[in-house]
């Protein structure tokens, strides 16, 4: 009987252990072909969606701030591999290839009705208008040598516009990442 036992004991913990190992293995498998990594020579910038830090909206539908921020997010992480301090900017840059893909040129949404919001994982949310920034630059920052930063985004269209629910309006963007202001972020 004891012996029967032993031998019952010895078998369950090998199961368990393979399926925990299992489901690591399979966590992680999903979780890593999720991620797409942009680097420059002094940061590494991991965007944590498959779209990598591409932009779309592909149909007018105007919400209230509040139903914005809970839309789809895209999150990325920036990390200086460095061992000084260094400037980087977050930038939303037309992608002009995919407007000219989809042939939509004469039917983009006007920046000016598009809302985003950017959240460091530390700070409360900010949002802006896209039809307000300058040169598509979000914000300037200084991360600390060998730190990592991470940030979400999301894109919505204001419910104080005069476009109504349905059009075929779109909207295509780039999130960009730039240290020292010169070299984008780009997958190797």
């Amino acid at each position: 009987m004891l012996k029967y036992r032993k031998k019952e004991i010895v078998i369950i913990t090998f199961i368990v252990l393979f399926v925990l190992i299992a489901t690591y293995k399979i966590y992680y498998k999903f979780k890593d072909s999720s991620n797409v990594e942009y680097n420059t020579d002094t940061l590494d910038v991991t965007f944590h969606e498959k779209s990598a830090g591409e932009v779309n909206i592909e149909k007018v539908s105007p919400v209230t701030d509040s139903v914005g921020l809970s839309s789809t997010a895209y999150t990325f992480t920036i990390e200086n591999n460095t061992n000084k301090s260094l400037k980087y900017e977050i930038n939303i840059v037309d992608n002009e290839s995919k407007i000219k893909e989809d042939n939509c040129g004469t039917y983009q949404i006007p920046r000016n009705v598009i809302k985003f919001s950017i959240r460091n994982k530390k700070e409360k949310n900010s949002i802006y208008t896209l039809g307000n920034l300058v040169n598509g630059n979000i914000l300037s920052r200084v991360i600390p040598a060998k730190a990592k930063e991470e940030y979400t985004m999301r894109f919505w269209v204001s419910n104080n516009s005069s476009l109504t629910t349905g059009l075929k309006l779109h909207y295509h963007g780039i999130i960009q990442v730039k240290d020292l202001g010169t070299q984008v972020a780009v997958n190797y």
